[in-house]
């Protein structure tokens, strides 16, 4: 028994993007990725959804045409349905299989201006999607990663990028727990309290946290630390640009540069970042990048062998003080991979546990956790353990004993890998079938809107009451989902008595949002305030983008 990896792209666009000679060579490193996952005991069944003889070898019907998102997806369902795989993983950009480019639900114009969300949520959702139903693609149930390479002119495409990427998913080995025990983290000092809450909760001394400003990239203390390789940056991204940076009220310093992570940091690195843009892949060619020439982050971090990078594609949510959107699945992640976990497996199941410890603590995701849900993506393959005791190591030797003992050891790994699945896919439609529909409301009244604001006043700092106007908010309205929903019928009297819910129940979410633009860098503050029907303030918080 084996463990199953799904591994899709589309040919023709490769084949637009790359010469004959440079497809050679891709080609070649997917085969020498196949073996090596091979001898760890997963089988990999490479496929482009546009070849109509190797989907026709899987009973799958080839995508004709152009092949958008939503073509993409129904093929990979189809292929998953025949395979039931316990990874699935993209190989090409944007470019070459498309992200899904989804409504942003906290979007503003005076604010959060992402108009859309560029996500491979909806790849990890087993169900049909809607675009009209943010619901279709919110809770993921399956292990997702991509393999991106860079965006190119047609024909002009460099593999390098991607046989490197597929070079480190090639020849990965997990390392024991205690080679993650020194950690590179560092913090805007805007959002120091929040920083370090991230430390405490991965067990990491608070003491190794590096506050930006003072400390930036070009300090020794940050590029000796570097070399560490357990990585999280919780600061500020912009779009189209190699740098990260820190803040300090009106003062924004460059904390991390992409050059400096290809001098300094090394194989085996895991990294995630609550930067805004963070896991952007763009060309450093592009007549907008700052610097013109330089990598982007994500890719930095890739092409010195990182396991994977966990970001997001857009404006991120976090909190200035306390862990919040993301923070928590940044956080959650890398916690996951130091226990054992898979990086796809992480990222499934940090989203899922954010948003299930929201509905146990009778919390209702808002518009900064639905977006914080779709917009982190993982880069690189979803299969790589960073850490030993979740994937077993093919033997040294193939005697007949240690392969025996082999066999058996890939097939308890594969068996507890389908268990996973299934729980996950249980877990998922548990948390989806108790989130709230969300509805338009009625823009509240000058009157209220200046109350609800004043209930929340005491969360802002001086830039925020400066952004922020208390009269100037937004409603939405979140119906709860059926009591009964999933309950068999011989307990539903009794489950109505005790829950006291029926299915008309709602909130109204309230939101506040400003911006501010800085030296080039862009401040947005989020308030939101929760309040039940009768108006009483059920939750409230404050979020910055990152």
């Amino acid at each position: 028994m084996t463990s199953i990896k799904l591994s899709v792209t589309v040919r023709s666009t490769l084949a637009r993007k790359y010469s004959a000679a440079s497809l050679a060579a891709i080609d070649r490193a997917i085969s020498a990725w196949i073996a090596a996952e091979k001898a760890r005991g997963i089988t990999t069944v490479h496929v482009a959804l546009d070849d109509a003889a190797a989907m026709a070898a899987q009973g799958v019907k080839a995508v004709k045409g152009k092949v958008t998102a939503v073509r993409a997806k129904q093929a990979v369902d189809a292929l998953a349905k025949k395979l039931a795989p316990d990874y699935i993983v993209i190989v090409g950009g944007d470019d070459v299989l498309p992200y899904f480019h989804v409504r942003n639900p906290s979007f503003d114009p005076k604010g959060d201006d992402d108009a859309t969300v560029p996500t491979d949520n909806p790849y990890a959702c087993s169900g049909p999607y809607s675009a009209r139903s943010l619901k279709s693609y919110l809770v993921p149930d399956r292990v997702v990663g991509r393999i991106p390479d860079l965006p190119a002119n047609a024909g002009a495409g460099d593999p390098a990028w991607i046989v490197g990427f597929l070079g480190t998913a090639t020849s990965w080995k997990a390392r024991p727990r205690s080679f993650y025990s020194a950690a590179y983290g560092t913090c805007c000092d805007q959002w120091k309290g929040a920083g370090l809450a991230t430390m405490r909760y991965l067990g990491l001394p608070e003491s190794d946290l590096m506050i930006s400003p003072p400390t930036g990239d070009a300090s020794a203390a940050a590029r000796k630390r570097l070399a560490r390789p357990l990585h999280f940056t919780k600061g500020h991204g912009s779009e189209i640009d190699a740098h990260f940076y820190g803040q300090k009220g009106k003062s924004y310093p460059e904390v991390l540069f992409s050059a400096t992570v290809e001098r300094h940091s090394g194989p085996g690195t895991l990294v995630g970042a609550m930067c805004c843009y963070g896991a952007q892949v763009y060309s450093p060619s592009d007549p907008a990048a700052t610097p013109p020439g330089a990598l982007p982050i994500s890719l930095s971090y890739l092409r010195t062998g990182a396991t994977g990078f966990m970001g997001s594609t857009k404006i991120a949510w976090v909190g200035p003080q306390e862990m919040m959107c993301a923070d928590w699945i940044v956080a959650y992640y890398l916690k996951k991979c130091l226990d054992g976990a898979s990086t796809g497996r992480a990222l499934l199941e940090a989203k899922q546990d954010y948003l299930q410890y929201l509905v146990k603590q009778g919390l209702k995701p808002d518009t900064a956790d639905e977006k914080t849900m779709i917009e982190f993506v993982l880069l690189g393959d979803p299969a790589l353990h960073p850490v030993q005791g979740g994937v077993p190591a093919p033997a040294t030797k193939a005697t007949k004993a240690t392969k025996k003992k082999e066999v058996a050891t890939f097939g308890r790994a594969s068996a507890l890998r389908s268990e996973r699945r299934l729980a996950r896919a249980i877990i998922a439609v548990q948390v989806d079938s108790a989130l709230p529909r969300r509805e338009p409301a009625p823009v509240p009244r000058p009157e209220t809107a200046r109350r609800l604001f004043a209930a929340a006043s005491g969360l802002l700092g001086e830039d925020d009451f400066s952004q922020l106007d208390p009269a100037d908010a937004k409603a939405s309205r979140l119906i709860a989902p059926p009591a009964l929903a999933g309950v068999p019928k011989s307990l539903r009297a009794a489950v109505a008595a005790s829950r006291g819910t029926s299915s008309r129940e709602h909130s109204i979410e309230y939101t506040w949002t400003g911006r501010q633009v800085v030296k080039d860098h862009v401040h947005i503050s989020l308030l939101t305030v929760h309040a039940d029907a009768r108006g009483n303030v059920l939750r409230s918080r404050l979020l910055q983008s990152s």
